[in-house]
């Protein structure tokens, strides 16, 4: 028996409330939310695969404890991972580039990496689809305000003799501001503009598709070599594992500071291909795409002719929680990732 996992897909439905984890931009000072379309025309709310990505990586960042198997530019999170490794850069083949920018960091083998000289890409071994509202995704806008630096206050009108509510002096010239007699001098470190400014959030169900590529974790794809031992490749197997544990069971993106989301559950399978088969994907916008999956792995199973398992090739784990979620992954911890034969 096989413990090799080849690829695996996540595909479920998480359900987050008042979150605004991906927007479309700044209009005046109205922040605006994903809008996508989908293929009947209906327009829903979208997280884009972009920014689950690099949610990921940041947790596969945070999780690494030895900050040296990630690369100069990959401490940092520069987001031009190997192309800015002058290990990498200096080598005159893209098979040599390759080679180094893969043993040199984790994040640039698991996540992907293009150089620009000697001109050669490297997949991610990571891919994520959009976060798709399954319609309908509640949205509002919401106003706000601020007190905006800058802009003192002038005092207006005649001046009373008085006390100053501020400073304590007494028989001095105030004014009435902001429901407080101050004087002159305290009226001028006060700033009064208020920032009007319009946020958005969102709560729904989301649908959920990522795939997993375990088999490509060191591989070079110029020469198609492993370029790093099986131990190696076990540890940064388990780094990306560990890290989609803990972006569904905290996820972080776009104005967290103010709008962490209210996570409420995640449901869905995960599949895994335990040989060279894709793991099969249906959209968990459709209601019926766990019986799907289900069906297209039992008849996966029953025609392969690969000695895996008893012919179970495809084996799909369903979760009903967050919780659960964690669970299933952390069994997966267990297994090691699927390695080619290649012939040399």
């Amino acid at each position: 028996m096989s413990d090799g996992i080849f690829e695996m897909a996540i595909l479920g439905r998480v359900v987050w409330d008042l979150h605004s984890l991906n927007n479309e931009g700044t209009v005046g000072n109205v922040t605006e939310p994903r809008t996508v379309v989908l293929a009947n025309g209906e327009k829903t709310d979208g997280i884009s695969g972009e920014m689950l990505k690099h949610i990921h990586a940041e947790n596969l960042w945070i999780l690494e404890a030895n900050k040296d198997s990630f690369c100069e530019a990959c401490k940092r999170l520069e987001p031009a991972r190997a192309d800015k490794n002058t290990n990498v850069t200096k080598k005159n083949t893209p098979q040599d580039a390759v080679r180094q920018a893969i043993i040199d960091c984790t994040l640039c083998d698991a996540h992907g990496f293009l150089i620009q000289k000697p001109t050669v890409a490297r997949p991610s071994t990571i891919e994520f689809g959009w976060a798709v509202g399954i319609p309908e995704i509640h949205r509002d806008i919401h106003l706000h305000a601020r007190h905006a630096l800058g802009e003192k206050v002038k005092p207006k009108g005649a001046p009373q003799t008085g006390k100053c509510d501020s400073c304590g002096r007494d028989n001095v010239d105030v004014w009435e501001i902001e429901q407080q007699k101050l004087c002159k001098d305290c009226a001028a470190t006060l700033t009064t503009s208020q920032m009007i400014y319009h946020r958005p959030t969102r709560s729904g169900a989301y649908a959920v598709v990522t795939v997993f590529q375990p088999w490509k974790i060191g591989l070079n794809n110029v020469n198609y070599a492993y370029e790093i031992d099986d131990n190696k490749r076990k540890e940064r197997y388990n780094l990306v594992l560990k890290a989609y544990q803990t972006m569904f069971m905290r996820t972080e993106g776009a104005m967290t500071t103010t709008r962490l989301p209210h996570t409420e559950g995640f449901e869905g399978l995960i599949v895994v291909s335990k040989a060279n088969m894709p793991a099969p994907i249906i959209s968990p916008l459709r209601e019926d795409y766990k019986d799907e999956i289900k069906k297209i792995a039992t008849m996966m199973n029953q025609t392969s002719n690969q000695s895996v398992n008893e012919n179970e090739i495809l084996e799909v784990m369903e979760f009903s929680s967050i919780s659960s979620f964690i669970e299933k992954m952390k069994g997966l911890l267990e297994r090691r990732p699927y390695k080619l034969t290649l012939e040399k």
